[in-house]
C-alpha cells in the first residue's frame, strides 16, 4: 500500500508552452542532482484543459514531509537565485492548482505486473465522487468492474485510489493504454458488466452504482518524460 501525491495544473492557454519550458528546466536540473523527490507529467489529451498532472509516490507520510513543498524543490535543484526566477515565470502561466494526497485500493483494482508510464505512455482516467452517504455503493461499482475484466478477456488493467486530502469522498481509476489505439478495444464499464454478470445483474450494478455518484469526469492523458523526473529504474 502506498500514497499517490497529484498537484493538478490547470493553465493559461496562451501560456502552455511557457510553462512546459520552465518546468523542463526543472526537470533537467533535479536529474542532474539526483533529486529525490520523483514525479511524473501527464497532460490531458480529452477532457477539462489546458491541465498537466504531476504524480509522485510515497510509501508513508515521513516520506511526503521529506519531499517538502514545490517551492523548496525549485530551489533545490535550480539554486536559490536561478530557481525563484524560473519558479515565478512558472507560476505566471497558471490559471489554477489542486493538490491532493491518495490511497491505493487494490481491493477495488485489477492489475497484473507495473504499469510503467514508459511502457504505458497513455492512460484513461476517470474521477468519481460519491453521494454523501453513498460510498460503499459507488465502491461495490467500481469493485464488480474490476471483477469483470478477467471475467470477459478484457486485456486491460484497473488501478484505483481513494482521496485522502482534497476532495473528499473522491475516488479515481486508471486504465493504463500502451497507445490511444488500445481504446478501440477495451469494454466500456457498461458493457464489462453486461458481459461478466448478465444483462440484468449488470445493468442493475450499473444503475446502482452510477445513483451513488455525485460527479463524475473522464479523460485521457499522455506522459511527458521531458517534464519529468522519474524514479530511477
Amino acid at each position: 500500500m502506498g500514497f499517490d501525491r497529484v498537484t493538478t495544473i490547470t493553465l493559461r492557454p496562451d501560456r502552455i508552452v511557457a510553462f512546459q519550458e520552465q518546468v523542463a528546466e526543472l526537470a533537467n536540473a533535479a536529474t542532474e542532482k539526483e533529486e529525490k523527490w520523483s514525479w511524473t507529467a501527464h497532460q490531458t489529451l480529452f477532457g477539462e484543459g489546458p491541465t498537466i498532472h504531476f504524480a509522485s509516490r510515497a510509501e508513508t507520510f515521513a516520506e511526503i514531509e521529506a519531499q517538502g513543498q514545490v517551492e523548496g524543490l525549485w530551489l533545490r535543484a535550480m539554486g536559490e537565485t536561478r530557481g525563484l526566477e524560473a519558479m515565478m515565470r512558472a507560476q505566471d502561466c497558471i490559471a489554477s492548482m489542486q493538490q491532493t494526497v491518495s490511497i491505493d485500493r487494490p481491493d477495488l483494482s485489477y492489475a497484473s505486473g507495473v504499469a510503467s508510464p514508459e511502457e504505458y505512455p497513455y492512460a484513461a482516467v476517470t474521477l468519481a465522487r460519491a453521494r454523501p452517504g453513498q460510498f460503499e455503493g459507488l465502491e461495490e461499482l467500481i469493485r464488480k468492474v474490476a471483477e469483470a475484466i478477467p471475467k470477459t478477456g478484457d486485456s486491460s488493467k484497473l488501478l484505483t485510489y481513494q482521496v485522502m486530502f482534497g476532495q473528499m469522498g473522491s475516488y479515481w481509476t486508471l486504465r493504463p493504454l500502451r497507445s490511444l489505439a488500445d481504446l478501440d478495444q477495451q469494454l466500456p464499464a457498461t458493457e464489462l458488466l453486461n458481459q461478466a454478470f448478465g444483462h440484468a445483474e449488470g445493468g442493475l450494478l450499473w444503475r446502482s452504482g452510477s445513483e451513488a455518484i455525485e460527479e463524475a469526469r473522464r479523460e485521457v492523458v499522455v506522459y511527458h518524460p521531458e517534464l519529468s523526473n522519474p524514479p530511477a529504474s
